[in-house]
C-alpha cells in the first residue's frame, strides 16, 4: 500500500519518497514495471515526462522551493529497488515554512488538481548556441549532446534541448530521453559501468542554468582513493580526447 501516494492512473504513479532528501521529494513512476529507459515506449516516456513536469509545478506551489534537483538512479549508483523512478527533489536556500511529511503530504492532496491540467508552458524557441561544444556527440533540430569539460567522472555526458527553456514540451523532452538511452548505451558498452546518475539542476542550484542540461554521469565501483579522500582532488583517468575517440567510435 502507497504510504503517501499522490496520484495514480493506468500509467503513472505519484508519490513523496518515503526517505526524502529534502521536504517535498516526490517520485514519479511508470505503473508499468520498467528497469531501463529503453523499456518505456515512445507515448510512455511523453505521459511519465508530462507528469514529472505537472508534478514540478505541484513541488512548486506547494513547497516554494528555490529550484529542483531531477534525476533518475541505474543500476547500482543510488536505485534502491530495479524499478525506473524519476526523482523530483526540492532545494532551499532557507528552511521551507513545512518540513513534516505528513504535512506536505496533506498539502500536495489539497492541491492534487493541479496535476489534472497542464502546467504553463512557454512557446518553444530554437535558440542559436553562443559556443559550439569542443566534443560533440550529436547535434539535431531539438537537442545537442557533448562531452563535459569538467566531468565528475570519466564518459560523463551532458544534453541540452536549443532552447533556453526548461519547461520544454513533452515531445522535446522524449526526444532527450532518447538520446539519454543512446548515451547511455555507449557509456555501457565502453566503460562497463555498475550504474549511472542521470540528471538536471533547476533554478537556484548549485551548477543549474537557463537552459535545461541533462548530465549522464557513469559510476563505478570503486570510485574514491587516496587522492579523493585526503587530498580532496577528484581524479579522472583518461583525457577528454581518449574519452571522446572511445564513444565516438560507438555512438557512429
Amino acid at each position: 500500500m502507497w504510504t503517501r501516494l499522490i496520484y495514480k492512473d493506468d500509467q503513472v504513479i505519484v508519490l513523496m519518497n518515503i526517505f526524502p532528501y529534502s521536504p517535498g521529494h516526490i517520485q514519479v513512476i511508470p505503473a508499468r514495471h520498467v528497469e531501463t529507459i529503453a523499456d518505456l515506449s515512445d507515448p510512455e516516456i511523453e505521459y511519465s515526462l508530462d507528469y514529472v513536469q505537472r508534478s514540478l509545478h505541484l513541488a512548486r506551489q506547494v513547497m516554494r522551493p528555490d529550484g529542483f534537483n531531477i534525476g533518475m538512479n541505474l543500476g547500482e549508483a543510488g536505485a534502491s529497488i530495479a524499478h525506473l523512478h524519476f526523482q523530483i527533489v526540492p532545494r532551499y536556500l532557507n528552511k521551507p515554512a513545512v518540513t513534516e511529511q505528513a504535512d506536505i503530504h496533506r498539502l500536495c492532496l489539497d492541491n492534487v488538481g493541479l496535476l489534472s491540467v497542464p502546467p504553463p508552458r512557454r512557446r518553444w524557441e530554437k535558440k542559436k548556441r553562443a559556443k559550439r561544444p569542443r566534443y560533440p556527440l550529436r547535434s539535431d533540430d531539438v537537442l545537442i549532446s557533448y562531452l563535459s569539460e569538467r566531468p565528475y567522472n570519466r564518459g560523463h555526458v551532458i544534453i541540452s534541448p536549443r532552447s533556453d527553456n526548461v519547461d520544454s514540451p513533452p515531445h522535446v523532452l522524449a526526444h532527450l530521453l532518447r538520446e539519454v538511452q543512446r548515451v547511455e548505451d555507449a557509456l555501457r558498452a565502453v566503460y562497463h559501468p555498475v550504474g549511472l546518475n542521470i540528471g538536471a539542476n533547476i533554478g537556484s542550484v548549485p551548477n543549474a542554468s537557463d537552459t535545461l542540461k541533462i548530465h549522464v554521469v557513469p559510476r563505478f565501483d570503486p570510485e574514491s582513493g587516496f587522492m579523493e579522500v585526503i587530498g580532496d582532488t577528484r581524479v579522472v583517468i583518461e583525457t577528454l580526447d581518449q574519452t571522446y575517440k572511445k564513444l565516438v567510435a560507438v555512438l557512429k
